[in-house]
Order: C-alpha cells, then sequence, then structure tokens
C-alpha cells in the first residue's frame, strides 16, 4: 500500500492543464442552456460552420455542472476521485490474480503507474479511466469463474455511459471480445482455467449487447463513423503527440519507460504464456500492438499490464522478492499512513485551505482558485485582449486556444484550437509556419491578423521575427505571454505567393 499512497499523494498534484479542459467546459455550458449538442465548429473564426462531431458531450455537460458546483476545486476533486477508485480497483485486482502477493500486486502498480502518469490531466478521458478497469476487472473475474456471469450484465450499462463520454468506448467491445474468443480457445486446448460452456455463452452474449450499447448516443451508427475518421484524420496523426507511436520519440524518457515496461511484459508472457488464459494473452498482445502505433494507448497497457504481470510473477515463483511475503516493518506501516495523510491534505478541497508553496501553485489571475490551473493557463493575457479588442482578426499560440473560447469565444473567436481535426491540414501547416517565423507575415495578411498572442518559449522563433520587425508593437508581456499589434500606418506586405514549404 506504501507505492499506493505514493502515486495517490503524487498524482493529486496534477493541475487543470490549458489545453483539453476549457473548450470542452464551454460547449457543456451552450448544451445545457440550449439543450441541445451543437453541430459545428463553434467559436472558431475560420471553420465556424464547418461539421464537428462532440461525441464527448455528456463529459461536457458533467463538467459544466461540476463547474458550476464548486469551480475549480470540484473539477479537480472528481478527477482525484476517479484516479484512486480505479488504480483502487486495479489494485484489488492485482492483489486477487496474486492470490494475495502484495509485493508482486505493487510490482504490478508501478507498471501501471510509470506508463500512466502522464495522462492524469483533467479532460473527458478521464471518465474512461473507471470504466475501463470496471470493464477488464469484471471480465476477468467472471471469466475465471470467481464472479457470477449476472456481473456481465452491468457491461451494457457501462458501455451506454462510455459511448457519451469519451472514444475510448471502442475499448469496451475488445476487452469483452477478447475474453469471449479466449475462453473458446482455452476449451480447445484444455486449459486447466477454461470456462465452462455457461460462462463462455455469457462473454458472447455480454458482447453482443456491449456493441449493441454503442449505438444508444445521440448519433447513433454516426459515432462509429466519427472514431473511424478520427483515426485516419491526417491532422490528428501528423500534430498530436499521443498520435504518435514511442518508436518514433525514443529520445523522450515517457517513451523508454514505457518501452521498458512494454519488454518486461513480452518477456514475462514468453516464460508463463502456457499458464496464462488466453483471453489475457489476447488483451495485453491487442494493447502492446495499439501502444506501439500511438502513445495514446499506453494508459490502457498500463492498465491491464498491471494485473496481468502480478499474476504471472506468482506464477513463475522464482523470485525471491515475490515468493516471499514478509509482514511490512513498523517503518513502512508509518510511512503509508504518513503519505496516506499528504495524499488527503493535497485534494483540492483541503489544499485551498493550506499555505501550499508557490512552486505548487499554478496559475494567477483573476479566476476564482486559479492557482489550481496551470501557469500555461492565459488568464491575464486574455482579459487584456477582452478589455483591448482586437481590431481585426488575431493569431495565438494553439494552446491559448482552449481558454479562449471559455472565456471569450464569443467575442474572440479563434484561428485554431485543440479540436484539431476540426481545422484542414493546410491550415495546420500555416499554423506551424508562422510559429517558426517562415512567411509570417504574409499568412498574417492573409488572414487579415493585426494582433499576435504568443508564448515567449513556444513561439521563440516567431518573437525573434516579429521583434526585428518596426511594424509590430509590444502592448502586453507577463512571465509566459506577450501580445503583439501592428501599426497600420505601415503598409501591409505585397500579396505575394506564400514561400513557406510546409504549405506547399
Amino acid at each position: 500500500m506504501l507505492f499506493f499512497a505514493l502515486a495517490m499523494a503524487g498524482g493529486s498534484l496534477w493541475l487543470v492543464n490549458p489545453e483539453d479542459f476549457w473548450w470542452h467546459l464551454k460547449i457543456g455550458d451552450l448544451i445545457r442552456e440550449t439543450g441541445t449538442i451543437p453541430e459545428v465548429g463553434l467559436f472558431s473564426a475560420t471553420q465556424a460552420n464547418t461539421p464537428f462531431f462532440y461525441q464527448s458531450w455528456l463529459a461536457e455537460v458533467i463538467f459544466s455542472w461540476t463547474y458550476q458546483l464548486g469551480g475549480l476545486v470540484a473539477i479537480l476533486q472528481l478527477r482525484n476521485m476517479l484516479l484512486i477508485a480505479t488504480y483502487g480497483l486495479l489494485l484489488w485486482h492485482s492483489l486477487r490474480r496474486a492470490k494475495g502477493n502484495g509485493r508482486a500486486a505493487m510490482l504490478g502498480l508501478v507498471f501501471m503507474v510509470i506508463v500512466a502518469f502522464n495522462n492524469w490531466n483533467v479532460r473527458p478521458q478521464m471518465f474512461s479511466w473507471l470504466l475501463f478497469a470496471a470493464t477488464f476487472v469484471i471480465v476477468s473475474e467472471v471469466a475465471t469463474e470467481r464472479w457470477s456471469t449476472k456481473a456481465l450484465w452491468l457491461l451494457p450499462i457501462i458501455e451506454v455511459a462510455w459511448v457519451n463520454l469519451h472514444g475510448a468506448f471502442t475499448l469496451g467491445p475488445i476487452l469483452v471480445g477478447a475474453a469471449a474468443v479466449g475462453a473458446i480457445i482455452d476449451r480447445r486446448r484444455d486449459h486447466p482455467e477454461a470456462p465452462i460452456y455457461a460462462t463462455m455463452r455469457a462473454l458472447w452474449l455480454a458482447f453482443a449487447a456491449m456493441l449493441a450499447a454503442t449505438l444508444i448516443n445521440p448519433r447513433g451508427w454516426g459515432v462509429l463513423v466519427y472514431v473511424g475518421k478520427l483515426l485516419t484524420d491526417p491532422s490528428s496523426q501528423e500534430l498530436i503527440s499521443e498520435w504518435a507511436s514511442p518508436l518514433s520519440t525514443l529520445s523522450k524518457p515517457v517513451s523508454q519507460f514505457l518501452l521498458a515496461v512494454v519488454f518486461i511484459a513480452v518477456v514475462m508472457i514468453v516464460v508463463v504464456w502456457k499458464k496464462m488464459r488466453t483471453a489475457d494473452l489476447l488483451i495485453i498482445g491487442t494493447m502492446i500492438g495499439l501502444t506501439l502505433t500511438g502513445i495514446r494507448y499506453q494508459l490502457w497497457f498500463g492498465m491491464v499490464a498491471g494485473p496481468i504481470i502480478a499474476e504471472a510473477l506468482v506464477q513463475r515463483g522464482r523470485l525471491k522478492l515475490i515468493k516471499r511475503n514478509p509482514p511490512a516493518p513498523k517503518a513502512i506501516a508509518w510511512l503509508t499512513i504518513a503519505l496516506a495523510v499528504v495524499g488527503l491534505l493535497v485534494q483540492p478541497l483541503i489544499r485551498i485551505w493550506l499555505p501550499i508553496p508557490a512552486a505548487l501553485n499554478g496559475a494567477s489571475g483573476d479566476l476564482p482558485y486559479a492557482e489550481l490551473a496551470t501557469a500555461a493557463t492565459p488568464i491575464q493575457a486574455v482579459a487584456f485582449l477582452q478589455a483591448n479588442p482586437p481590431s481585426q482578426a488575431y493569431y495565438h499560440e494553439m494552446r491559448y486556444s482552449s481558454y479562449l473560447i471559455w472565456q471569450a469565444g464569443e467575442q474572440l473567436p479563434v484561428f485554431v484550437d485543440t479540436r484539431v481535426e476540426l481545422y484542414p491540414i493546410a491550415q495546420w501547416n500555416e499554423y506551424k509556419c508562422i510559429m517558426a517565423g517562415n512567411d509570417w507575415e504574409r499568412l498574417l495578411a492573409k488572414y487579415t491578423m493585426n494582433t499576435i498572442m504568443v508564448d515567449r518559449e513556444i513561439g521563440k522563433d516567431l518573437v525573434s521575427a516579429v521583434q526585428a520587425n518596426p511594424a509590430w508593437q509590444e502592448v502586453y508581456a507577463d512571465q509566459q505571454t506577450l501580445i503583439y499589434e501592428r501599426d497600420s500606418q505601415i503598409a501591409q506586405p505585397s500579396n505575394q505567393p506564400v514561400l513557406c514549404p510546409a504549405t506547399n
């Protein structure tokens, strides 16, 4: 329990990132106000009438309700409760698989956490954590006949909620389908833990019920079409780092940790695969395959790998660290209690009343409990733009778009935003050219933009180019953000073809 207390204490310190929360909150507010789900790219200056699928509408409504209830405090507390419930359930399941071996279960939790800690952000995905874990646990417990098949009827209920909360709902039927196929194979190979015929039939019925449940959403079949298009959307595939394979980002520690865990999982499978149930082999194999195609799947791989590896360690039974499981010394018990107390104190409902060190706080500005949002949240810069609105369109760094939409979407529609698939790849190439300081003047003139809002570090190339041009004057600056305006008295650049290679 020591590592679990440490993980949950650390996870509770993750603040609200600006990229993928605020625009969802805005859409949730709109759905509650109008009673309808929008179908176009609202609050976009360039793609306002382009069709857009708001698949996570229920998550957006929950964000809106929760924020109305208690602002960022309630939002973060909801995230933390989901985090603790998810990994608590998986730890319990690991202990069941490892026959009570705490050390094996702890190692399984280590694997789960080190591949997932960078995925604990506040966004619709957080609702998938517990739903995925619950589906995996139910299927595993029923397939080994520790639970009655009646528990499988929870799965379509989970899927109905899931399909309206987040796009990872497609993983639910994959888990159940793998268990159903695995049951057939285990019966054919006379595996000692092969389920009886009634359990196998129940798994197939649950699989069919989950597939049917995916259609219970405002767009029916449309949600499956949306997922298919998203998986092949060039803008998302090329621009979002989560879609990149860890094999292409080996220089990053996150990718290194992930591949190390994948290697360990593969080794354990090779060693004990004959003892393992086919369903587990199919599930972990599928998740490894998905993870090698995109980092975004690492969270789900960790959730299945942890319990399966814990069981594999016990089945192997030759590692002294795992074979013996003596009572924990008093020192470890007290340390566990201390970490649990720390984890309690950093919960948003409590931490807002404590003198938290400045290094652990986030943003500042005219937003209730702004310290619970990361420093990248442009609270003060957006307030300046609202008080001094541009006379024409404006350019901004993509990370700022989500907060801009929530705080000033009607007044200051955005050039691009984190609804990446809403924008054509050509426009994203133009965005990248501007950020790189290439042909930036002509591109800004193309969109009649006379204001630039940019991050000092991320946009350093653009900042250097702008500072070297006397037509642009700095009108706002803080530790993170710079805002420039163009002097209308100075002639615009000639309307020449754009030369930036990325737009060709």
